[in-house]
C-alpha cells in the first residue's frame, strides 16, 4: 500500500526505482517518468538476479573444486615429506650403525690393551717385589754379619 495515498502499489517508477500507486504516477513528483507494471519489473529483476546467482553458484563450485585440489596437494606434500624423511633416516642409519660398531670395536681394543699393560706391570711389580725382598734379606744378613765379632765375622 502507498504510504501517501493508501492505494495499492501497481506500478514501478524506473527513474526513482520504487513502487508507486496510480495517484503517485499522476503527481508532480513523477512528471515525465517512465512506469512499468510491478509484475513485469519483478520478473525482469528476478531474471537478472537469477543470472547473477548462477554466476555466483558457478564461482562457488569452481572455488570448491580448487579447494579440493589444494587439500589433495597438501596431502601429497605431507606424504612426500614423510616418505623423504624415511629415506633420510635410512640413509643416515647406515653411517650411524657403522660409527656405533667402530666405537664398540675401539673401546674393546682399548680395554684389551689396558688389560695387557696392567698384566705386564703386575708381572714387573711381582719381579720387583722379589728383587726388593732378596735385597732386603741380603742387607739384613750383611748387617747381622757386621755385628759379629772378629773371628765369627771371618768364619761367616
Amino acid at each position: 500500500m502507498c504510504n501517501l495515498h493508501s492505494e495499492k502499489l501497481k506500478l514501478f517508477c524506473l527513474e526513482d526505482e520504487q513502487p508507486v500507486c496510480l495517484v503517485c504516477r499522476d503527481s508532480q513528483k513523477h512528471v515525465n517518468h517512465t512506469f512499468r507494471p510491478i509484475r513485469e519489473v519483478v520478473t525482469s529483476y528476478k531474471e537478472e538476479l537469477n543470472t547473477a546467482l548462477k554466476s555466483l553458484q558457478e564461482k562457488l563450485q569452481r572455488n570448491k573444486n580448487t579447494k579440493r585440489e589444494f587439500v589433495v596437494t597438501v596431502q601429497h606434500i605431507e606424504s612426500q615429506a614423510e616418505h623423504t624423511e624415511c629415506q633420510i633416516k635410512q640413509q643416515f642409519e647406515k653411517p650411524h650403525q657403522f660409527l656405533r660398531d667402530e666405537e664398540e670395536a675401539t673401546i674393546t681394543a682399548l680395554r684389551e690393551e689396558e688389560e695387557q699393560k696392567k698384566q705386564m706391570m703386575k708381572e714387573k711389580l711381582e719381579e720387583m717385589n722379589r728383587h726388593i725382598s732378596a735385597l732386603s734379606h741380603t742387607i739384613k744378613d750383611t748387617e747381622e754379619m757386621m755385628k759379629a765379632s772378629g773371628v765369627c765375622f771371618l768364619k761367616v
